[in-house]
């Protein structure tokens, strides 16, 4: 209807042959259809795309200045002219994130049996399954801690910045940039945190913040930030724009953060979006093999292979739709070329690559099976085959080399993925799990900032870990929140033993 009118709207300017094109038959100047072939006439159906083209881009500018509104009324503390504004968006957006939620494409059955039923565990269960998994109140106090530092710390349009998240500070800076390619991942991880904790942009829970006085809502942060990552996405899909050299390392954990929110909530405003992230994703992965940097690059790393797989998990534990079999195939190839089957380490690119540095910045940390724990988790998620001797064999050196606070041996990555590989192989009543958790509270806990550092409480300090200085502080913290929340948000609900998955 609307292109049909801004046609109509055109047609007074436009000037074009006599004769059609495509049949040659004779035409007049104002018609708009070739009655000989019926096809479209050219020139109008340029004008009225490109008018289309036009209109989305004068839509989006809008909705970053109403967003940029709202943020203003949020910190001056308006909240019915925030309402007010939020309104605006939605009805400009034509539907709400906040909406009930509606099931995906694979209908209600599937989304209540998949989707629903794992994420349901971590948005009614949480206080039940963390005490299960070890939590305590001190570590469940860390969670919340570091999830305030975060809110605190979002951008006016919604987003996290890796390197210049200073400007959210009150009372004193934080310090600990990273690198600003980084903004997509740094967001997707923040997003991952706040859903990890049963939090989605429904939520009405709510805080003062101990810094700034303001009242934070949950519900506000999460939509906030899935809107920043749905808008950052381009043409293909590829969210975050394609800076730097790693831009697939963004790409990834954004469109975890955006399948997992779309498997959470079920809100429609998130399904195109999310289906376009995966299928850049897809389309990104190497011929038969894994991915790495950029986008169909010819070379395969086993780190981001393993956040393109989680993408890829929840995507199909929400309904979307991707080449299942023949994408993970790949995956699975190259992670078998990556490992060692003696004593099944796996390597950065192939079996015994490792370990990886930065040459200035962390060649003097530790290395850990950091690439090993991701694989493990990889395997569980493709197909969950649990004879593998792969993932005995990748527990039993994971356990080895637990969590410490202690200089060089800080790895937030290494426990990120050793934290998600011995839960979802061991669960919360296994061998494995217990002292490495244990541990790993050991670690995260007592180091996290508090009160009386100000503005940086609830964060972790980025310059004391091994990759700290790539995605910062906000990296850090999100990472050290979605670790100690690794017993509910990756609840085994979803992961028990199943059949081999079958698919296109």
């Amino acid at each position: 209807m609307r292109r049909a009118a801004l046609a109509f709207l055109l047609l007074t300017s436009l000037s074009f042959a006599d004769t059609c094109p495509s049949c040659r038959k004779d035409i007049e100047k104002a018609w708009r259809f070739c009655p000989g072939c019926g096809k479209t006439l050219p020139d109008v159906k340029k004008a009225v795309d490109d008018a289309a083209v036009e209109a989305e881009r004068r839509k989006r500018d809008l909705l970053t200045a109403l967003r940029a509104l709202r943020e203003a009324c949020d910190r001056a503390g308006d909240a019915e002219r925030a309402k007010r504004v939020q309104e605006q968006i939605e009805k400009l957006e034509g539907t709400s994130l906040t909406a009930e939620a509606v099931p995906p494409a694979a209908g209600a059955e599937a989304y209540a049996g998949k989707a629903a039923g794992g994420y349901k565990a971590r948005l009614e269960h949480r206080a039940e399954l963390a005490k299960r998994a070890g939590g305590t109140a001190e570590s469940e106090a860390a969670v919340d801690a570091g999830l305030r530092w975060l809110a605190r710390h979002q951008g006016v349009a919604g987003g996290w910045a890796s390197a210049h998240f200073e400007g959210r500070c009150a009372g004193g800076r934080c310090g600990g940039a990273g690198y600003d390619e980084y903004d997509a991942g740094v967001t997707g991880l923040a997003v991952l945190a706040f859903l990890g904790a049963g939090m989605t942009p429904r939520s009405e829970t709510s805080w003062k913040d101990e810094v700034t006085g303001r009242t934070v809502v949950a519900g506000e942060v999460v939509r906030r930030g899935i809107e920043w990552l749905v808008a950052s996405l381009d043409a293909e899909g590829c969210a975050g724009g394609r800076h730097g050299s790693k831009y697939m390392y963004n790409h990834a954990v954004a469109t975890l953060a955006l399948a997992e929110a779309y498997g959470t909530t079920g809100a429609e405003a998130l399904r195109n979006p999310a289906q376009n992230a995966v299928s850049f994703l897809v389309q990104a992965q190497n011929p038969g093999r894994g991915w790495r940097y950029s986008r169909n690059c010819g070379d395969n790393d086993t780190s981001v292979t393993s956040w393109a797989v989680a993408a890829l998990h929840a995507a199909e534990l929400a309904g979307l739709e991707f080449a299942l079999r023949k994408t993970y195939d790949g995956a699975k190839a190259h992670l078998l070329q990556a490992t060692d089957e003696a004593f099944f380490k796996v390597g950065y690119t192939t079996k015994g690559t490792g370990k990886v540095v930065v040459q200035g910045k962390n060649e003097d940390w530790d290395n850990h099976e950091t690439l090993t724990g991701a694989a493990m988790t990889c395997r569980i998620r493709i197909d969950n085959n649990r004879s593998d001797p792969a993932l005995e064999g990748g527990a039993k050196l994971l356990f080895s080399d637990p969590p410490q606070w202690n200089g060089k041996k800080i790895d937030f990555y290494y426990w990120f993925h050793g934290t998600e590989a011995l839960f979802t192989f061991d669960g919360a009543d296994g061998k494995y799990w217990k002292p490495w958790s244990d541990s790993l509270r050991r670690a995260l806990v007592p180091s996290q900032a508090t009160a009386a550092d100000g503005c940086e409480s609830g964060s972790w300090n980025p310059d004391v870990d091994r990759w700290g200085f790539e995605g910062g502080r906000v990296c850090t913290t999100a990472l050290g929140v979605l670790a100690l929340e690794t017993g509910y948000r990756d609840a085994r609900v979803y992961l028990e033993p199943k059949e081999k998955k079958k698919g296109k």
